[in-house]
């Protein structure tokens, strides 16, 4: 049984981020990944295996409401789904920080200036800048006379213009050069040769584990293939759908889901 500061489960934006602060801060961490490192090979820039063939899409199958299978639109390697994204980095801005009485919401508890020196650091990491639109686009923005237009914040190294294809490809498309600011580039390289994290690949965690006679701190991880992890914390960073759903599996098997309120319904008041 191996001890930890911090066990993280996924290595996506969320997961690789985390790992680098706490790593960096010399907590010992251990990243759990279910998928495995990406090809160099340019593989993850060719069109037909991405899009056509999908070969690095799972091939998980997962059922539906009606019991019938299908494969979801997930991607599992190291990384996440940031290795794929289309490096468009925004910020709130402050007005969206204040409350909205038209539409009956409230403000945020935290103002802007409290995130702003986060953003800052996040958009330094990142290598957050625009670049100018290509001539037809920017044609097309011209004869646009009714909206206003700013080029998005982009996660990408400035000297991908010297690389045509990561260029054209950076939307939907694995990075081979490092020039899109992902969760491995950005913030796992940086940290993956300290001592103190750990990396595993191509195990996925298949279990919470809780504190023995406190089921409410939950101090491991039981992987795939045997082997059990504890820390002090565990970090769910597995994405909107596995987080979840490991989640779920540890309420019910503790008992603590039957101790849960029950959901308010549709149209409740909740003050």
């Amino acid at each position: 049984m191996t001890q930890f500061d911090a066990i993280i489960i996924g290595s996506g934006a969320a997961g690789s981020a985390a790992a680098y602060k706490l790593a960096t801060a010399g907590l010992r961490v251990a990243v759990v990944e279910k998928g495995s490192e990406l090809p160099r090979d340019a593989s993850t820039l060719d069109f037909d295996k991405v899009v056509h063939r999908g070969l690095f899409k799972s091939k998980e199958q997962w059922f539906d409401g009606r019991g019938r299978t299908f494969a979801p639109e997930e991607y599992f390697n190291v990384g996440g789904k940031t290795k794929w994204y289309g490096a468009a980095l925004l910020r709130y801005g402050r007005h969206e920080f204040d409350a909205d009485l038209a539409h009956q919401c409230l403000g945020w508890p935290i103002d802007y200036d409290e995130l702003r020196p986060y953003y800052e650091e996040a958009e330094s990491l990142l290598g957050v800048r625009t670049f100018e639109a290509e001539p037809d686009l920017a044609n097309i923005v011209g004869r646009l006379r009714t909206w206003r237009s700013e080029p998005l914040p982009l996660g990408l190294a400035k000297s991908i213009l010297d690389y045509p294809l990561e260029a054209s490809r950076f939307d939907g498309f694995a990075s081979v050069a490092g020039l899109k600011a992902d969760g491995e580039t950005t913030f796992l390289s940086k940290v993956r040769g300290n001592s103190n994290l750990k990396l595993l690949t191509g195990v996925p965690a298949v279990e919470l584990m809780g504190e023995r006679g406190n089921p409410r701190h939950i101090i491991g991880v039981r992987l795939a293939d045997g082997r059990v992890l504890q820390a002090r914390a565990v970090l769910l960073a597995a994405g909107a759908l596995h987080s979840p759903r490991l989640l779920a599996q540890y309420l019910g098997a503790s008992g603590l889901g039957q101790q849960l309120p029950a959901a308010p319904k549709v149209g409740r008041h909740l003050k």
